[in-house]
């Protein structure tokens, strides 16, 4: 089995290939900006002419965290896209893809919402990969089989600075016991999973997953910013205080996001690694590359 990942030298990405390399019959090839510029269609295609694939996972994207870039958030997530999907088309095989799209397509859910739930993008980044969505499906044939996933948020060992835990465990690493550290909003309420079981859930639904259909990744449950910094706290073993900080919250913060994937657990998918485990994991990971 040929399979190409974009943003394969990514957070979710590496996990997705450590597990895909379990099979020793899959060959897996990287395509990230060393390989082509999905938004350059020449550069794509020439590639995926060379591979031939039999899947891909488009995990690839860019979301500015300032929000403003939105010309070239879309120029990658939605044009990017469509090159990278013209092209498996022009290849004239049967290939299947699984395109990696957000929960926070809905927006603040005070209920956990199903697939067809109220769209509610607030982002640029969320508006492009409605649009992606939308765009993509128009492509589906008997040669090209489409799944999207729309996932909660993830984390675990190697999630990058600029994400809650990451941010708040290098923080509690970085002071002496009895100190205060600094935080943003802690109301809001996340559906927060583990990637590793992010990965399982991208790589059943590769498997068995319809074509044209849309399946939510996630818990079912929340967890509050607070509860998660409290949580990190403890298995630090330190004595710490903390307060808000007003530089440090976005107005712009969805307030709870959270989504029923029934439809993923009749595949058989469960998630099952706790999230204590996932926060310990991550606070150990930093505390050995600090």
């Amino acid at each position: 089995m040929k399979i190409v990942v974009t943003g394969s030298d990514g957070f979710v990405g590496r996990h997705l290939v450590e597990l895909l390399k379990k099979d020793s019959h899959n060959r897996i090839f990287p395509l990230d900006l060393k390989q082509a510029d999905i938004t350059d269609f020449l550069q794509v295609k020439k590639y995926l002419t060379k591979i031939q694939p039999d899947q891909v996972y488009h995990l690839a994207g860019f979301a500015s965290g300032a929000g403003i870039d939105k010309d070239l958030i879309f120029k990658i997530n939605v044009s990017g896209t469509l090159n990278i999907i013209k092209a498996l088309q022009e290849l004239e095989k049967p290939v299947k893809i699984l395109l990696a799209s957000t929960a926070y397509v809905y927006g603040n859910t005070p209920s956990c919402v199903t697939e067809s739930g109220k769209i509610a993008a607030i982002s640029f980044y969320d508006q492009s990969k409605i649009a992606m969505e939308q765009e993509v499906l128009k492509y589906q044939s008997d040669n090209l089989k489409i799944v999207i996933t729309r996932a909660t948020n993830h984390t675990g060992p190697g999630q990058k600075l600029g994400f809650v835990v990451p941010d708040f465990c290098t923080q509690i690493i970085g002071v002496k016991d009895g100190d205060e550290i600094l935080v943003g909003n802690l109301s809001a309420e996340r559906d927060l999973f583990d990637v590793r079981d992010c990965v399982k859930a991208y790589e059943l639904i590769m498997e068995k997953g319809g074509s044209g259909q849309i399946y939510n990744i996630g818990t079912g449950k929340t967890t509050s910013i607070q509860e998660i910094l409290e949580q990190l706290i403890k298995i630090s073993g330190k004595k710490l205080t903390y307060k808000i900080d007003p530089q440090k919250m976005r107005p712009s913060d969805i307030k709870k996001n959270c989504v029923n994937a029934e439809k993923l657990r009749k595949l058989g998918w469960r998630s099952q690694i706790s999230l204590e485990k996932s926060l310990k994991d991550c606070y150990e990971y930093y505390l050995t590359t600090e």
